[in-house]
C-alpha cells in the first residue's frame, strides 16, 4: 500500500456543544499533567528496523502533512515500514483504516481521530496493536502508560501565550474588544486553546467584551466571510485571536480588502506556519505561537516504535509523570524573532 499525499490548503488543524463540558473536563487532566517530564533523551533514536508503522489522518491540512512528512522521514531513517492514510473526516473511512492496518500486520498505529470522542471504538478495532494518538487529545480516560499514549503539545499553552501579548498590548486599557476564531468543533485543540485564552483574560480583571465568538473550522476563506460580517456590525475590534495562522490569514485578506489599517486591529494566530510568519514580517499578523509539526511527527514515531517493540517509554524527552503525553513545547513568536521560525 502507497503512502498518500495530501491536499494542501490553508485550513488548518487541527464539538458538538453538548459535549464541550465533558471533554472541558478531560482537558483539565489531557492538558494538566504537565510537570516532572524528563530531559533525559537515551534511547530516543531506537532502531524501528521491521516495524510497520500506519498512520491515520483525521482530514489533510498544511499543518498535518508537515507533521506527516516528518513522521514518514523519521520512520525511514529508523529502518521501518511506514503508510500513511487520510480518514477525509469520516469515522467509518478511518475505522475501516485501522481495520486494514491490523488485517495488513502493522505493528503501530498513528491515530489523529476524526472525533476524539471515539476513542474507545478506534482501540477495539485497533485490538492488540498500540496507538499513539496525535494532533487530537482523546479523554484522560482513553489513554494508557506504554499502550495508547498522546504526542503533541500542550493546547493551554497556546491559549495563555495568547493572552499574555493581548493583555500586554492593552495594558493602558481598562476594557479590551475581542474577537475570536475557533478551530474545528471536534477538535481538541480548539476547546484548549480558547478556554486557556478566555479564562487568563478574565482572571486580568479587565473588561473583555467578546464581540464575536464563533468556529471557523481552522479555514482562512471561512474566517474572512465571518470577519467580514462581523465590520458590517460596526463595532470596534481591538484584536483578532485565531485558533491557527490560516484563519488569521483570511482577517488579514479582510482587512487589505477593506481598507483597513492593521495598526488599528492586532491579529494573533497560533502555529506559525509559513505563510503566518511571512505576515509578521511584513507587519500585518502580529503574533502567533509555534507549534512544532516536525517535532510532533519525530516524536509520534520515536513513541510508536518503542510501543511496537513492547518497550516503555522511560526517559524519552518531554514524557509527561504518568506516562500518557508527550508534550512538545509551544513558543512565542512576534516580529522580534520570527527569523527563526521562517
Amino acid at each position: 500500500m502507497n503512502a498518500l499525499k495530501y491536499k494542501r490548503t490553508q485550513k488548518g488543524i487541527g464539538m458538538d456543544m453538548k459535549k464541550r463540558w465533558k471533554i472541558a473536563a478531560a482537558l483539565l487532566l489531557c492538558l494538566g499533567i504537565l510537570t516532572g517530564c524528563t530531559g533525559n533523551t537515551s534511547g530516543e533514536d531506537d532502531s524501528a528496523k521491521g516495524i510497520k508503522m500506519y498512520l491515520t489522518v483525521s482530514s489533510a491540512d498544511t499543518f498535518r502533512q508537515t507533521l506527516i512528512d516528518t513522521a514518514e522521514k523519521t520512520a525511514t531513517e529508523m529502518g521501518a515500514e511506514f503508510a500513511a492514510n487520510d480518514a477525509e473526516g469520516s469515522l467509518e473511512k478511518q475505522l475501516a483504516q485501522i481495520k486494514e492496518a491490523v488485517d495488513g500486520g502493522y505493528d503501530v498505529i498513528l491515530c489523529n481521530p476524526v472525533d476524539v470522542d471515539t476513542a474507545l471504538q478506534l482501540k477495539v478495532a485497533a485490538g492488540d496493536l498500540p496507538i499513539v494518538f496525535y494532533n487530537s487529545c482523546p479523554d484522560d480516560e482513553y489513554l494508557e502508560a506504554d499502550k495508547y499514549i498522546f504526542v503533541g503539545s500542550n493546547e493551554a499553552d497556546a491559549g495563555k501565550f495568547q493572552s499574555e501579548y493581548i493583555l500586554e498590548q492593552f495594558a493602558g486599557q481598562d476594557s479590551i474588544n475581542v474577537a475570536i476564531f475557533e478551530g474545528e468543533k471536534l477538535h481538541s485543540a480548539t476547546l484548549g486553546r480558547t478556554s486557556a485564552l478566555k479564562a487568563a483574560l478574565k482572571d486580568s480583571g479587565k473588561k473583555i467584551h467578546y464581540v464575536f465568538d464563533d468556529y471557523a473550522d481552522w479555514d482562512t476563506e471561512i474566517a474572512k466571510q465571518r470577519f467580514e460580517v462581523l465590520l458590517k456590525t460596526g463595532q470596534k475590534v481591538d484584536v483578532a485571536a485565531c485558533n491557527n495562522d490560516g484563519m488569521a490569514l483570511g482577517i488579514i485578506q479582510a482587512c487589505e480588502e477593506k481598507g483597513i489599517s492593521f495598526n488599528d486591529i492586532k491579529i494573533i494566530g497560533i502555529d506559525a506556519t509559513a505563510d503566518g510568519c511571512q505576515a509578521i514580517e511584513n507587519d500585518k499578523m502580529a503574533f502567533t505561537v509555534y507549534q512544532s509539526a516536525t517535532g510532533q511527527g519525530s516524536y509520534a514515531v520515536k513513541a510508536a516504535a518503542r510501543l511496537a517493540q513492547g518497550k516503555s517509554l522511560d526517559g524519552m524527552k518531554y514524557l509527561s509523570k504518568d506516562k500518557k503525553y508527550v508534550w512538545v513545547p509551544f513558543e512565542k513568536v512576534d516580529k522580534s524573532n520570527v527569523q527563526k521560525y521562517k
